[in-house]
């Protein structure tokens, strides 16, 4: 297939509505209060310039037939997982290159004149390629499949998934490790695997989840084993915000008065006095909140229902399995990681250190996503029409 047809099949609604989130990205970059030292203007250059990079990163993944990735999905998981490997052995104390520390996690490299990249973050895609290669192969072979095939996909699904949701949660990030399992849990919805092993699966999901509400209130030197001290300050600070309101809690109460005084309409742009870390980062949502009122706050929801819709598009398009897993990754990895950010400004979900897609300041996230969106672009611009579609 020539460019020029390519490019006469993209998707130009899913490219309009990651335009105006980019838009929303930079106003709510320029509004974030920050302290004095620093200026929102360094934080919009260097977003607009991420975005740049991230729509050259889509552009060139776009270009590549996205069935190339299920040839170098491996090689790709390979050096993700590697990168991994080495900022564990930066923690253990050896001297890795460029290994990165920062609030006590080993999550980054900071490379010379780029600055912090993230390897979980592209672990992320690496992790939906493999995972849609073995189930569109697991299903070639056995196309009557019995239960203990079942079993066999999802061993072959855990061996893949639990190395880098190991590593990344030693580093420590909670954070990155929910998402990366909300990403496969929605793959094995859409795998073909029988229901009763997923309600099972999810069921025990729900026991590990109440075990640890219980073991909270009950005994409380249990969770100490299970999280560490900075992930159970953050849990703390999410079930009695107040209580703990100059410690744990002062992010999130902070977050409530400023969602709560943007009222219908916001304080408008620009006039944002609230005191709110990382307000251009995890946070951005309350200042979207702030500075433009429930509407505006509604406004920002209703564009990630519209870019969600859009990707289940073409999942839906698409006559090839592996497509619509790839699509499917996508979908549960942005779903998982908006109803994250967003909850956790407004007290639903607890704390963790998540970005809101397209919207957050950030690097490696925001690449993350846009090579996501080339994804969704490739597979969609190479879906085959037939006659009785």
């Amino acid at each position: 297939m020539n460019k020029d047809s390519l490019f006469a099949k993209l998707d130009y609604t899913l490219i309009f509505i990651v335009f105006l989130l980019f838009c929303v990205s930079l106003t709510a970059i320029y509004c974030a209060p920050l302290p004095s030292k620093l200026d929102n203007s360094y934080f919009v250059l260097h977003q607009l310039i991420w975005y740049i990079i991230g729509a050259m990163f889509a552009v060139g993944v776009f270009l590549i037939d996205y069935d190339r990735f299920r040839q170098i999905g491996w090689v790709l998981y390979g050096i993700c997982l590697a990168l991994l490997v080495g900022l564990f052995l930066a923690k253990g104390g050896l001297p890795v290159p460029f290994a990165h520390e920062s609030h006590g996690a080993y999550s980054w490299y900071a490379l010379p004149g780029i600055g912090s990249v993230q390897p979980s973050e592209f672990m992320k895609i690496a992790l939906i390629l493999v995972l849609s290669r073995l189930i569109v192969e697991h299903n070639e072979e056995t196309p009557n499949r019995s239960l203990r095939d079942d079993v066999r996909l999802l061993g072959k699904m855990a061996l893949a998934s639990l190395p880098p949701l190991a590593f990344v949660l030693i580093q420590p990030d909670l954070g990155t490790v929910l998402v990366m399992a909300a990403t496969v849990l929605s793959m094995i919805l859409v795998s073909g695997v029988r229901w009763r092993l997923i309600l099972a699966i999810l069921l025990a999901i729900i026991l590990g989840i109440a075990a640890l509400v219980v073991c909270y209130f009950t005994f409380p030197a249990v969770i100490s084993l299970v999280l560490q001290q900075h992930q159970l300050d953050r849990f703390y600070g999410w079930l009695a915000p107040y209580k703990y309101s100059n410690q744990e809690g002062f992010q999130l109460i902070n977050s409530l008065n400023a969602i709560g005084s943007g009222q219908l309409y916001g304080t408008g742009f620009g006039n944002q006095t609230m005191v709110l870390p990382e307000s251009y980062n995890d946070f951005i949502f309350s200042v979207v909140g702030n500075a433009f009122g429930f509407f505006g706050a509604s406004a920002l929801i209703a564009l990630f229902f519209l870019l969600i819709y859009r990707i289940i598009h073409a999942a839906l398009k698409t006559h090839d399995p592996f497509g619509t897993y790839i699509c499917t990754g996508i979908i549960g990895m942005l779903m998982f990681t908006i109803f994250e950010n967003i909850g956790m400004t407004i007290q639903v979900m607890p704390i963790t250190g998540i970005p809101l897609p397209f919207i957050s300041y950030g690097g490696s996230s925001l690449l993350t996503n846009m090579m996501s969106i080339g994804l969704v672009l490739s597979i969609q611009a190479r879906s085959r029409k037939y006659m009785f579609d």
